[in-house]
C-alpha cells in the first residue's frame, strides 16, 4: 500500500449520495469499504425527505452528511467533496447499489500512483448475472442518447450504441475513453477540486458525461480493469414519466453547455478516443 502523505489523513474519501436507500445497501457498502487496505473514509450524503435510520458508525470510518432535501446527486457529491477538503489524494464518486471486494480499491489506487497523468479512472462493471456492462463511452450526440431512450429496438439506435458504447471491445485492458460511468469515479483529488467537482445545473443524468469530459481534458481519463464491481443498474429511466421529464431536461441542459450539432470539440475528442483503441488493437498495450 502506498504511504499516505503527512497532510492527507486518508488515501481515499468515497462519496455516496443515497434516497430513501434500503439499511442493507448501506451496511454492505461500509463492510465493502472496510475491506480495503487503503486509509479509507467513506461519506454518505442522504439527500431523502425524511432521514434514514443509520446505526452509529465508526467516526473515523463514515460520516453522514444530511442536507435536509434532495440537492440532486452532482450537487450531493459536491457536498461531500467540500465537507472532506484536504483529506486525501484521491475521492471516489460511487452509487450505493453496487457490490465489490474493496481490495480492489487499491489497486486501483495502485494504478493512479504509477500514472500519475491519470486523472480519473473507472472499473470494469457487470449485472448482477456476470454480463458486461458496455459503460466506457463516446462523447455523445443529442441522437445517441435520444435514440436509445424513445428508440431502444431501432437497428440505427443499435448501429449507434455499438460504436457510442464500444461494443465490438473486449474490454480486457487499460485504455482511455472521454466518458466513464457516474457509478463508479475514482479522481485525482487535485483535478477535481480544480474543476469544482460536479456543474450543479445537472440534478440528475448528464452530470457523469460532464464532469468526465472536464476532467479529460486536464489528463487521462483511463478503464482500469484490475477491479470488477457488480452494478444492480436500479437508475435505468424505464418509462416513469418524472424519471423521463429529469432525463430529457438534464440532457437537454448537457447539450446546451457544450453544443447539439455543432460540438468540434467533441468530434475531434471522440476520433482521437476511436483512434487510440485502434493501436491497442493492433499494437497491443
Amino acid at each position: 500500500m502506498t504511504m499516505t502523505p503527512a497532510s492527507h489523513r486518508y488515501d481515499v474519501v468515497g462519496s455516496c449520495v443515497l434516497f430513501n436507500t434500503p439499511l442493507d445497501e448501506i451496511t454492505r457498502m461500509v463492510v465493502q469499504f472496510g475491506q480495503s487496505g487503503c486509509r479509507t473514509h467513506l461519506m454518505f450524503v442522504d439527500n431523502s425527505p425524511e432521514p434514514i435510520a443509520m446505526p452509529a458508525f465508526d467516526p473515523e470510518r463514515v460520516t453522514v452528511l444530511r442536507p435536509g432535501r434532495n440537492l440532486g446527486y452532482g450537487a450531493g457529491n459536491n457536498r461531500a467533496l467540500t465537507a472532506s477538503a484536504g483529506w486525501s489524494r484521491f475521492f471516489l464518486i460511487l452509487n450505493s447499489d453496487l457490490e465489490f471486494d474493496g481490495q480492489g480499491i487499491d489497486r486501483m489506487v495502485s494504478y493512479l500512483d504509477h500514472h500519475p497523468d491519470v486523472v480519473l479512472a473507472a472499473p470494469r462493471v457487470v449485472y448482477p448475472d456476470g454480463r458486461l456492462q458496455t459503460l466506457c463511452r463516446l462523447l455523445p450526440t443529442p441522437a445517441d442518447l435520444l435514440g436509445r431512450q424513445f428508440r431502444p429496438n431501432a437497428k440505427a439506435t443499435h448501429d449507434r450504441n455499438v460504436r457510442y458504447e464500444f461494443r465490438d471491445w473486449s474490454y480486457d485492458h487499460p485504455a482511455q475513453f472521454p466518458f466513464l460511468s457516474g457509478c463508479f469515479m475514482l479522481a485525482r483529488r487535485s483535478a477535481l477540486d480544480e474543476l469544482g467537482g460536479f456543474d450543479e445545473r445537472f440534478f440528475l443524468y448528464g452530470e457523469d458525461v460532464d464532469l468526465s469530459r472536464r476532467l479529460h481534458a486536464k489528463g487521462r481519463t483511463m478503464f482500469v480493469p484490475v477491479m470488477t464491481i457488480v452494478h444492480d443498474y436500479r437508475s435505468r429511466v424505464g418509462f416513469k414519466p418524472h424519471l423521463i421529464r429529469l432525463m430529457v431536461t438534464n440532457l437537454a441542459r448537457y447539450f446546451s453547455k457544450w453544443g447539439w450539432v455543432f460540438d468540434r470539440d467533441r468530434g475531434a475528442i471522440n476520433r482521437r478516443a476511436v483512434a487510440e483503441l485502434d493501436r491497442f488493437r493492433n499494437e497491443g498495450p
